[in-house]
C-alpha cells in the first residue's frame, strides 16, 4: 500500500514561519516503524501559502490508500478541514488521526460531527501502533487486535484497550529519507528534531505531558542517541532541537549524553533543550559540559516570579534555583530563552509587569512568554472552569498560548491580549542585545542594532507614526489572525 504521512501546517503567531521551519518528528518516526509498504512525508509547514493545492497535488501523485495526519489542540480544525478535503477527492482513502488532541479527546470527538472524515484514532504513541493498524487495514490481523486504536464500526467507534507504553529499545530510528521536501530551517541553519528522552515527572498542572505518556522518564540509548543525531547530520541538519520535555530530568545521563556527544565529534552542530530551572541549577559540572557538546540554546522554564502563581501551577518556588541555573548558562555563553506564562487568576497589569521586569533584570535573552492556555484534560483547564475564567471553552483553534482564551479576577481577555502585545513592543529593543547573544551572533547584533533597527525606526516614523497605540495594535491583531488561514 501507499501511505501518506502529513503534519499540519499550523504554527503560533508568534513564531516566525519565514524563519522557524520545523519537520514534524512524529511521522519521521513512523515512517522508519513501518515494513512493506510505500511510506511518504508531508511536513505542511512548508507548504502554508497553499494548502489546497498542495493536498491535492499529493493525492494524484501519490494516490495513497492511507493518509495519516498528526495534530495539536490548536491544530485540530485544519486536520479535519484536509481530512474532509481527501475524502472528497476519494472516500475510499483511509484516514488516521493521531497526536495529542486524539489522545486527549478521542471520546469526544468520536462522539460528534467532528469524526466524519476519519476512520481511525491512534490514541498515544504511534510507532509502532501505526504499522499494526496497517497490518489490519491489510488484512494481516483483526482490527480489534491493535491496542491503542479507535476505529469506525457501524456508524460509530470502537475504543481498543489502551496501548501500553513502548519499549523504546524496539523503536526504529527515524526515517528522513521519506520527506518528500526540503527547506526545514531556524534562521540561517538547517534545522532538524531528535529525541533522547520520553514523558516527565514533574507535577505541573498546566501541562498535558502526561496525558501522552503518564507520570512517566523513559530514556533512549546513548548509542541511539548519537545515531540519530548522525542520521539528522546526514540530511542536512546543522541545528538540531531536542524535543524531550524537560531535558534535566535525568542528570548523570544527560552529562553522560554530552561526553558521548563530543567524543564522537557531533559538537560540530549546534543543539537547543528544553529544560527546568531546578535541573540546570542541581548541577556544578552540567552546563559546562554542554556548552562543550554544542548546546547554544537553553528553553528555561522559568515561568513566572510570583510564588503564589508558582505555588498555583504547581511548579515550587524555584525563584533562586532560576537566578543560579541563568548564572551557570550564562557563564558558558548559553542563550536562554525564558519560558514566562501570564494571566494566571489574580495577576493585574503591575503583577504581568513584574515578569518581563525580572527577565530583563536576568538578562534572558529571549522571551517566550505565553498566555496561560487552559489545554484539555490539564488540572488546570478544572481549576480555571470552577473559578469561571475560562472565556473561550471549544475553539482549540486558539489554544496556541498566544491567544487569551481566559480572564483573570482583574483583567478581561482582551486587556491580556494587549498587555502581552504591549510589553512585547516595550521590551523590543532589549532582545538580542544581551552578553550572550553578542558573544553567539556578533555579526546578528551588529546588524540588527546599527542596521535593521534603524531601517525600522524610519520605516515607522514614515508609515506608522500617525497610528495610535491601540490602531498598531490592532493592525497587528490582524496580522496574526490571518497567519493561519489555509481554506
Amino acid at each position: 500500500m501507499n501511505i501518506l504521512l502529513m503534519s499540519m501546517p499550523d504554527c503560533a503567531p508568534h513564531f516566525n514561519a519565514r524563519r522557524w521551519r520545523a519537520p514534524n518528528l512524529a511521522i519521521s518516526s513512523i515512517a522508519g516503524n513501518i515494513v512493506g509498504h510505500n511510506v511518504y512525508i508531508a511536513d505542511l509547514i512548508l507548504r502554508r501559502e497553499r494548502i489546497t493545492e498542495t493536498v491535492k497535488e499529493l493525492i494524484a501523485k501519490y494516490c495513497p490508500n492511507v493518509v495519516g495526519l498528526t495534530a495539536m489542540s490548536f491544530q485540530f480544525a485544519t486536520a479535519r478541514r484536509i481530512a474532509s478535503l481527501i475524502k472528497n477527492l476519494n472516500k475510499d482513502i483511509k484516514i488516521v488521526l493521531g497526536g495529542y488532541h486524539a489522545t486527549l479527546m478521542y471520546d469526544e470527538i468520536s462522539k460528534s460531527d467532528e469524526s466524519a472524515p476519519f476512520d481511525f484514532l491512534v490514541r498515544g504513541e504511534g510507532d509502532l501502533c501505526f504499522n499494526e493498524l496497517l497490518d489490519a487495514v491489510s488484512r494481516k490481523r483483526t482490527i480489534e487486535s491493535v491496542p491503542g486504536v479507535t476505529f469506525r464500526n457501524n456508524g460509530g467507534f470502537i475504543h481498543n484497550p489502551p496501548r501500553p507504553l513502548e519499549d523504546l529499545s524496539k523503536i526504529k530510528l527515524p526515517d528522513r529519507s521519506k520527506r518528500i521536501w526540503k527547506g526545514y530551517q531556524y534562521y540561517n541553519f538547517t534545522l532538524d528534531i531528535v529525541e533522547s528522552s520520553r514523558g516527565c515527572v514533574m507535577p505541573c498542572n498546566f501541562c498535558s505531558m502526561d496525558k501522552m505518556y503518564g507520570k512517566t522518564f523513559r530514556r533512549f540509548s546513548v548509542e541511539r542517541i548519537l545515531a540519530d543525531i548522525s542520521n539528522a547530520k546526514q540530511q542536512g541538519a546543522n541545528f538540531i532541537v531536542f524535543s524531550d520535555d524537560n531535558f534535566t530530568l535525568d542528570i548523570k545521563g544527560f552529562e553522560t549524553l554530552c561526553d558521548a556527544i563530543v567524543d564522537a565529534g557531533h559538537n560540530d552542530i549546534r543543539y537547543i533543550i528544553q529544560a527546568s530551572s531546578t535541573g540546570i541549577a542541581s548541577s556544578k559540572t552540567l552546563v559546562e559540559k554542554m556548552a562543550r557538546a554544542g548546546f547554544r540554546i537553553v528553553f528555561l522554564g522559568i515561568e513566572n516570579v510570583s510564588e503564589e502563581n508558582l505555588r498555583l501551577m504547581k511548579k515550587g518556588n524555584i525563584i533562586e534555583k532560576t537566578k543560579l541555573a541563568v548564572q551557570r548558562l550564562h557563564e558558558q555563553n548559553i542563550m536562554i530563552v525564558g519560558g514566562m506564562i501570564i494571566g494566571n487568576p489574580n495577576d493585574r497589569e503591575e503583577d504581568i509587569a513584574r515578569n518581563y521586569e525580572f527577565f530583563v533584570d536576568l538578562q534572558i535573552d529571549f522571551f517566550a512568554d505565553q498566555i496561560l492556555t487552559p489545554y484539555p484534560k490539564t488540572g488546570m483547564r478544572d481549576e480555571l472552569l470552577n473559578a469561571g475564567l475560562i472565556t473561550n471553552t471549544g475553539d482549540y483553534s486558539r489554544y496556541n498560548c498566544f491567544w487569551a482564551n481566559i480572564k483573570t479576577n482583574y483583567l478581561e481577555p482582551d486587556d491580556l491580549q494587549f498587555l502581552r502585545w504591549k510589553y512585547n513592543k516595550k521590551y523590543a529593543n532589549y532582545i538580542c542585545t544581551t552578553p550572550a547573544f553578542i558573544k553567539n551572533y556578533p555579526l546578528a547584533f551588529y546588524y540588527r542594532q546599527y542596521f535593521r533597527r534603524p531601517f525600522l525606526r524610519l520605516k515607522n516614523r514614515l508609515f506608522s507614526n500617525n497610528l495610535s497605540e491601540m490602531e498598531l495594535y490592532k493592525r497587528d491583531m490582524a496580522g496574526a489572525e490571518a497567519m493561519n488561514k489555509f481554506f
